[in-house]
């Protein structure tokens, strides 16, 4: 089995997520979520949107990231040459409880604006370089069929739609759906 990509963050990165984390936490701290809405949520998505970016960038999809203007929350997080991509992220310690999860009550959403979605995972939150993995990622249709259940730790389950583990395809697969296209980083 190939090792988890991920990438460290860099100082800078870690401000502006937790920037854009306390804006959308004010923005939404009085509507009830499909998960906990602390700032600190906010702030796990948001580290795992920024990676995800640079990870987009980085192997040529020219990324727009709709993620970082809260007036676009309901767009995709990332616009990229293939498609509408919706990250998911959670902290690395929930990750076998609650990652591959999408909450019954978002998955609509999720389906109207997304064709995929790429799944993350954070340590080091508290850190000024948190650690990403990239998990994989997967078709937003492949939800579909999938039988509702509750997950997560007693007293905050959530009923959600959980992908098992080999439902994710490796992020290099996503990178071979680019070339395939032709795309390239250095592109006009």
């Amino acid at each position: 089995m190939k090792p988890i990509q991920g990438l460290i963050l860099n100082p800078e990165t870690k401000q502006a997520a937790s920037l854009l984390a306390e804006k959308t936490f004010q923005q939404f701290k009085n509507v009830r979520g499909h998960y906990r809405n602390t700032e600190n949520s906010h702030l796990v998505g948001h580290l795992g949107e920024f990676a995800a970016f640079i990870w987009f960038r980085d192997n040529g999809f020219e990324p727009v990231p709709n993620f970082s203007d809260p007036t676009k929350d309901k767009e995709c997080d990332i616009l990229t040459n293939i498609g509408r991509i919706e990250v998911k992220t959670w902290n690395d310690k929930f990750w076998d409880e609650w990652g591959r999860s999408v909450s019954v009550s978002q998955y609509s959403s999720i389906k109207r604006k997304a064709d995929f979605i790429f799944w993350c995972s954070v340590t080091d939150i508290e850190s000024e370089t948190p650690s990403v993995k990239f998990r994989g990622w997967c078709e937003v249709g492949v939800v579909e069929g999938l039988t509702p259940k509750m997950t997560g730790v007693v007293g905050r389950e959530v009923n959600n739609y959980q992908l098992e583990p080999f439902q994710l395809k490796p992020v290099e697969q996503m990178g071979e759906i680019n070339a395939s296209r032709g795309n390239t980083s250095d592109r006009d």
